[in-house]
């Protein structure tokens, strides 16, 4: 699919990585345009090309933006919309996200939002396209937003962990899952990653980690029936730690399957798993959800970003999911799963999303070719 112009995009966050990363992706997209860009007061009047740059490969020459504070949400809605700009990505901590999204989204912005706090609000949905775009139903139903839309981006632990699932969970009968974790510094943030550099030890304790991987999964799993989405009733089970490396989260995956399976089947199911993001042929969406490896440790997870010093305008950079190590005994199935948890974890996951909302027709933009008022399902 091509398009006509490029969708006006606004940015909430400026120096955190998952704000760097929506923007390093963002300008090299031929889909959508980065206009605008907000951050704290310490970022006010500063050209995005000026922020410190937190990642190993070179900056992106970015368009001139000068980052903004936000102000007041009425008038910063005002001023997006007076500028065209339909769609917000948010990459705002949960305290600035809970005064201004909401607001964005009923003033008639699409909002996508990589706060904690839409995640488990039963008119917001949860969304990884690969797994649970009829989720999106939610939005017919979402009240007060009129043209607007929010949707919640999962956390970047959950991504993985849902696109390695969703095969198995659909093909036999599963009892229970336990997942064991090894979460980078940078899931922590740009101060964790900053202190990690200057050699300061990360505790390896993630306060709440597990209970938000497990209630998450157990919502993008479930069924939905176009008025409400289901949860799961799998047992599912997460321990969590951070890990002393920079990038890249992986997890060992093991699960209590209803009935004996041989490796064939499992590979199959795995391998034979396509889904909306195909079909629709998006930018960001890789030709297959899965990627088969020997190995899924730190140098497996993150095979483009910590290994280039050379950019290009591939949006799949990074975004692969990698299953490897994977064992069979009986009904038992043990695997590894690793990604870029910058990148297929959280900004490129929400970019594939407002792909998968523009081919859909579910984001209008009179200066789009990809606007319809039908969903292509």
């Amino acid at each position: 699919m091509g398009a006509i112009g490029r969708v006006n995009c606004a940015v909430l966050g400026a120096r955190g990585l998952v704000a760097q990363r929506l923007l390093q992706r963002l300008v090299n997209h031929h889909w959508l345009i980065p206009t605008h860009v907000f951050g704290s007061k310490e970022s006010d009047g500063i050209s995005v090309n000026e922020l410190p740059w937190s990642f190993n490969e070179p900056r992106p020459d970015f368009p001139d933006i000068t980052v903004r504070v936000m102000g007041e949400s009425n008038e910063l809605a005002s001023e997006l919309l007076a500028q065209g700009v339909r769609i917000v990505f948010s990459a705002l901590p949960d305290s600035p996200a809970s005064m201004i999204e909401e607001d964005l989204a009923r003033s008639g912005l699409v909002v996508l939002s990589h706060s904690t706090i839409h995640r488990h609000s039963e008119m917001v949905p949860l969304i990884v396209p690969e797994v649970n775009p009829g989720h999106l139903d939610l939005l017919e139903i979402q009240d007060g937003y009129g043209p607007g839309a929010l949707v919640a981006c999962s956390n970047c632990m959950v991504v993985p962990l849902a696109i390695s699932l969703a095969p198995i969970v659909r093909k036999f009968p599963v009892n229970s899952i336990d997942i064991s974790t090894e979460q980078s510094i940078s899931g922590a943030g740009r101060e964790a990653l900053e202190r990690y550099r200057e050699g300061v030890t990360s505790k390896p304790e993630i306060i709440g980690e597990s209970q938000s991987i497990e209630s998450e999964l157990r919502r993008i799993l479930g069924e939905n029936d176009s008025s409400e989405s289901r949860i799961t009733d799998i047992k599912i089970n997460a321990q969590c730690r951070r890990f002393p490396r920079e990038f890249g989260h992986s997890a060992t995956v093991t699960v209590d399957l209803g009935k004996d399976v041989s490796a064939h089947e499992v590979i199959e199911a795995w391998s034979n798993f396509q889904s909306l993001v195909q079909q629709l042929d998006l930018p960001s969406g890789t030709k297959k959800p899965l990627i088969f490896v020997s190995e899924t440790g730190p140098s497996a997870s993150l095979p483009n970003y910590e290994k280039s010093t050379k950019l290009d305008n591939n949006l799949q950079k990074s975004m692969d999911v990698l299953v490897g190590d994977i064992r069979i005994l009986g009904s038992k199935l043990c695997y590894k799963v690793a990604s870029d948890n910058t990148v297929r974890g959280a900004a490129g996951n929400s970019i594939l999303l407002a792909e998968m909302l523009l081919a859909q027709g579910i984001i209008h933009d009179s200066r789009n070719i990809l606007k319809s008022n039908q969903r292509i399902r």
